[in-house]
């Protein structure tokens, strides 16, 4: 019998168990607070450009001058605490790699106050980054505090990088399967169950305080006639090629923001934040993490010629946020636009036949996780995260289709998962920050 078979590899086991439980509960607060923040930034933006459009003359130059200011403290605290940088996602895979050192306790309120900065003034950003991130701090933390060997405060680690998107995104499923699919790329019992245990105890403090509904509400989506599966194929074949565009699109704005480097980066760094504060005055409801876009999309009530000027806008506005190395996450920016190119797919079938091809609603769903798969390259991630965050499990059939199409296309191209990309681009340039090196 081996040591971890006998009775100190039990103690071992019980102790990781107990560590993810504990860390857990820390990171499901700290996250709870987090979407709070974020919720009560995005209204106080909107709510003080609709009365400022009362002086439209001068009122414009607040919410310009404030996205400027708060885009430029959130650089800031990047400058202080480089760990806090872009999405983290990428950070946390290269520690799991031991390709870098865990991140100190540190980045939780670095990534706290920046991400509610970031997002909050209009930034095109979402919050599932940071909240892994503070998640995967808080796990390693903890472990350290109570002496787990390496190999144990990885797996802590791990499980609450899949405890902080559960609870980002209210999907506890969908952060297990993110661990497995694309944290670790493996399947180890250990490190499952110590999942398992966190992320269940970090979603269930979350609803505790901030209730259990799912984020999105989508009414019931009519039997999708038999032609409509074929339309799926094609869409999800169109998504996989998009998707390598748009995982270039970042690149192309991360190294274009570093070209600049004789402008000082906080000045950089505000200049992007000033203009995207422009654009939230015109238009207030399309800057931001974008959830309100989704839920227009979802319910069928966005017009075809604004959700395609929404996609315009954000394919470049995202982007462009990211570029800046400012604390925020590429994965809800990702559901506006596959919602998107749902709907204006959807839009285009109507243009055949209104009937032959299904519910509208239903393309803007798949969209969701099949451009997620073709940018991330996790498709069953990404299929579990749009059915937790929908409650819509009926629609598995074409969900797949779209999504393995999509995955396959995108390989096709060659382009490699995003998090690769960026992680490679971070390793490459150890000591600099996502817009001064394109380290991303």
């Amino acid at each position: 019998m081996s040591k971890r078979d006998g009775p100190a590899g039990t103690a071992r086991g019980l102790a990781v168990y107990a560590v993810a439980m504990i860390a857990g509960a820390l990171a499901g607060l700290v996250g709870a607070l987090f979407r709070d923040a974020l919720v009560l930034a995005d209204e106080f933006r909107i709510s003080l450009v609709t009365r400022l459009h009362e002086w439209p003359a001068v009122g414009w130059l607040v919410p310009v001058v404030m996205a400027a200011v708060a885009v430029m403290l959130a650089r800031l605290i990047v400058i202080r605490v480089p760990e806090a940088a872009g999405s983290g996602v990428q950070r946390i895979e290269a520690q799991v790699r031991h390709q870098t050192d865990s991140d100190p306790l540190r980045v939780v309120p670095a990534k706290f106050i920046g991400g509610v900065l970031a997002i909050g003034s209009g930034l095109a950003l979402g919050r599932e980054g940071p909240t892994i991130q503070m998640a995967a701090a808080i796990g390693g933390k903890c472990s350290r505090i109570l002496k787990l060997v390496r190999d144990d405060q990885l797996t802590i680690q791990s499980a609450l990088a899949g405890a902080g998107l559960g609870v980002a995104f209210n999907a506890p499923l969908g952060g297990v399967i993110f661990v497995v699919e694309e944290l670790t790329k493996s399947i180890r019992m250990r490190v499952i169950a110590a999942t398992l245990l966190a992320t269940a105890t970090a979603v269930g403090v979350m609803r505790l305080m901030n209730g259990g509904s799912a984020d999105f509400f989508v009414a019931n989506i009519p039997e999708l006639p038999p032609m409509s599966y074929v339309g799926f194929v094609v869409f999800g074949l169109l998504v996989g090629f998009g998707g390598a565009l748009y995982s270039k699109t970042i690149v192309l704005f991360l190294d274009l923001f570093a070209k600049f480097d004789r402008v000082p980066l906080l000045v950089r760094a505000g200049i992007v934040g000033g203009a995207i504060g422009l654009l939230g005055w015109f238009l207030p409801a399309v800057v931001g993490g974008g959830d309100n876009l989704t839920q227009e999309m979802l319910i069928g009530a966005m017009p075809l010629a604004v959700v395609f000027g929404v996609i315009v806008i954000r394919w470049f506005l995202g982007p462009l946020s990211y570029s800046i190395g400012t604390p925020g996450g590429l994965f809800a920016p990702l559901l506006v636009l596959g919602a998107a190119l749902g709907t204006v797919f959807a839009g285009v079938l109507g243009l055949i036949s209104s009937d032959l091809f299904g519910d509208p609603v239903a393309y803007a769903l798949v969209g969701m996780a099949a451009l997620f798969a073709a940018v991330v390259r996790a498709p069953i991630t990404g299929i579990a995260l749009v059915v937790e965050m929908t409650a819509v499990n009926g629609q598995f059939v074409p969900i797949l289709l779209a999504t393995g199409a999509a995955t396959i296309t995108a390989g096709l191209t060659g382009s490699e998962p995003i998090y690769d990309t960026l992680r490679h681009r971070m390793l490459a340039s150890p000591a600099a920050t996502p817009g001064d090196a394109a380290k991303a």
